[in-house]
């Protein structure tokens, strides 16, 4: 059994070693002449959605550079705009999300409602707009353009935006400090 310093810097390491990746493979695109598209994984051989861009298409010979930044004006880069869905691809049956709800919780529910046709990056993060709807939607609109390259930037972001929205657990400290106010009724102040 691990130490709590030895799981500390364990749980760090890992967190170190997912942003190193990340960086990799954003420079890993930037850099190449393809756009990058994954074919349907069958169920036993699925891998971690940020090993995905891996069957290739040529760009046309005519680009000299990368083409995966436009100046279209949506958060997500090109490449994964352009990635097309999947020819058995059925909308997913979830209630969207406003905002007012845990983010992790509408998280956990995309991706195992997502994970059932395909576990690619670049899809997730193409879909993932038509599960929100009101505030939410409206934060992914104003999102700077080109910010969202993978689907674990996006989940970051997201969570961040609605970090608010989380339950907030009650600690015997938060428990100390509640008081009944003056002309409170104790009805009201134990509800």
């Amino acid at each position: 059994m691990l130490k709590k310093g030895n799981e500390e810097e364990l749980s760090m390491l890992r967190a170190e070693n997912a942003h190193m990746k990340r960086k990799l493979q954003k420079e890993t695109i930037l850099n190449s002449s393809f756009e990058t598209v994954q074919p349907r994984i069958p169920a036993n051989e699925r891998i971690h959605n940020n090993e995905i861009f891996q069957t290739r298409r040529r760009l046309p010979e005519t680009s000299g550079a990368f083409t995966g930044i436009s100046s279209r004006k949506h958060p997500l880069y090109d490449v994964i705009v352009d990635t097309p869905l999947l020819d058995n691809w059925k909308i997913l049956t979830i209630d969207k999300y406003d905002g007012s709800t845990d983010p992790n919780e509408h998280i956990v529910v995309y991706t195992s409602q997502i994970s059932l046709y395909t576990w690619n990056d670049a899809i997730m993060c193409r879909v993932f707009p038509t599960t929100l709807k009101g505030a939410a939607l409206s934060w992914f609109t104003c999102l700077p353009p080109l910010c969202i390259d993978f689907f674990d930037t996006l989940v970051e972001k997201f969570g961040a935006q609605f970090a608010t929205s989380r339950p907030h657990h009650l600690t015997s400290i938060a428990l100390v400090n509640i008081g009944q106010e003056r002309r409170e009724s104790l009805r009201m102040f134990m509800e």
